[in-house]
């Protein structure tokens, strides 16, 4: 792993992160996982300690990160958002020690450190540790259930980023937007900088404050998702702002609405979109969007095999997860991961319709709820939508539809509203029979969008 400084280094005079207005070069953060290496020896971490990190960006927890898997630690990244899960985490993961961050007013942060016992040895932590590779452990966001912790070699990984051409005179200054605790999100801090581009933090994800700092800092590549895309428009904060240094937009993480999609071509008209797919159990992969307004995307990359069986995207991969800390191995035997994404094939593209468990059967007939939700999203006075099912006694299940709205609306004019709308857009059974109003916002701590909804609503 020892390529790592040695990349950062060509970098030296570049400005690596801009974090809440203080920018630190790449000399700079060298120097700061050089501190961190000490403090490292000084506790005598070393391969195969596993250390929690809590904390979100900063020149200081990158380069806490990057010091500890230069020496093969396995690192289990974690947000305060899940703070009432970490006791739990800790004890799957085996966390030997914790570094927990916490921001200052002057910009500095404090880190505090705390010894952990573990109580047993997982078998995957114990490969991780024998083939002393450096590992991650990332946990799912647990919408169907507990959190699965998939322990995953950070070598390999980070082969990726060690074999990419680079060229620093093309690298992009980056809104750093998913969490730490993300694949897609620590894919983006590699990405960043390993490539001699420059990270750029917010104090939090709002639309007001994202816009904020890509005007200030002249942020180029916005990694986002198609929630918070469609969160943004309907804030119309992207007039108030100067978002023209925006060059890229990639979304990921969930199905994109073609109507959301078609909005931000309109309001971006000189911007790239670019369609992102990667899974925590498998890491971040190669795409290409057919165009902008496509949401066909290829799916590959050095050493990624895909094929489709009976709708449903299965994918092989030397990145994929040693398996789960507390679930059975989800691989086929001969190594192929069941994405449980329903697809639709046009030769070397895919359209991710949505989860297989996600979607509605009525009456023998499939509805996929991003379509639905793409179409009355279209709608005026719609702020937020969320398709699902409810279970009905003739047809098996009925469409319920969850409306956040801008403005208070009658619940028999909604309703009426939908079935005008959609009734020459989607075939009846996709319809919503049953329509709720919520004042809840949809968004969930990862930024996309949450199908585990158990806020006040009012039926209509």
């Amino acid at each position: 792993m020892s390529w790592m400084l040695a990349r950062l280094q060509q970098f030296a005079d570049k400005t690596a992160f801009i974090n809440h207005q203080q920018q630190v070069t790449y000399s700079e953060l060298l120097e700061q996982i050089a501190t961190w290496k000490n403090r490292l020896d000084e506790q005598n971490i070393e391969q195969g300690h596993v250390v929690a990190v809590i904390a979100d960006y900063s020149p200081d927890s990158a380069a806490l990160i990057i010091a500890l898997l230069m020496r093969s630690a396995i690192v289990v990244p974690l947000t305060t958002e899940t703070q009432a899960k970490h006791k739990r985490f800790f004890e799957l993961a085996n966390v030997q020690t914790c570094f927990t961050a916490t921001p200052m007013t002057d910009g500095c942060i404090n880190w505090q450190l705390t010894l952990v016992t573990p109580t047993h040895n997982h078998q995957l932590i114990g490969e991780l540790q024998h083939s002393q590779e450096a590992g991650l452990v990332l946990f799912t966001s647990g919408t169907s259930g507990e959190s699965k912790g998939a322990v995953l070699s950070a070598t390999r990984i980070l082969t990726r980023f060690e074999n990419m051409a680079v060229n620093p005179d093309k690298a992009l200054r980056c809104l750093v937007f998913l969490k730490l605790d993300h694949i897609g999100g620590l894919n983006t801090l590699f990405s960043i900088l390993f490539s001699g581009g420059t990270a750029v933090s917010t104090y939090d994800r709002s639309a007001a404050e994202v816009c904020e700092v890509i005007e200030r800092y002249q942020v180029q590549l916005l990694p986002t998702t198609p929630t918070f895309l469609n969160m943004l428009l309907l804030s119309g904060l992207h007039q108030q702002y100067d978002l023209s240094s925006l060059k890229v937009i990639t979304y990921g993480t969930e199905p994109m609405p073609m109507s959301t999609l078609k909005s931000v071509c309109k309001v971006f008209p000189e911007v790239r979109l670019k369609q992102t797919y990667g899974l925590t159990e498998l890491g971040i992969f190669s795409t290409k969007s057919k165009s902008n307004d496509s949401d066909w995307v290829k799916i590959g990359g050095e050493g990624v095999a895909t094929k489709v069986e009976n709708h449903i995207l299965f994918i092989k991969t030397q990145t994929a997860m040693l398996g789960y800390l507390n679930a059975p191995s989800p691989f086929t035997a001969d190594g192929w991961y069941n994405t449980g994404d329903r697809v639709e094939v046009d030769g070397d593209y895919y359209r991710i319709l949505g989860r297989e468990s996600e979607i509605i059967n009525v009456g023998g007939e499939k509805v996929y709820p991003a379509e639905v939700e793409s179409v009355l999203l279209e709608m005026p006075n719609v702020k937020e939508v969320l398709v699902q099912g409810k279970a009905n006694p003739v047809t098996g299940n009925i469409v319920l539809a969850t409306f956040v709205l801008e403005q208070p609306e009658e619940r028999k004019a909604l309703y009426q509203r939908v079935v005008a709308h959609c009734q020459d857009q989607l075939e009846v059974f996709k319809v919503p029979k049953l329509v709720m109003i919520s004042q809840n916002s949809f968004m969930s701590d990862r930024l996309k969008k949450s199908r585990k909804q158990t806020t006040k609503t009012t039926e209509a």
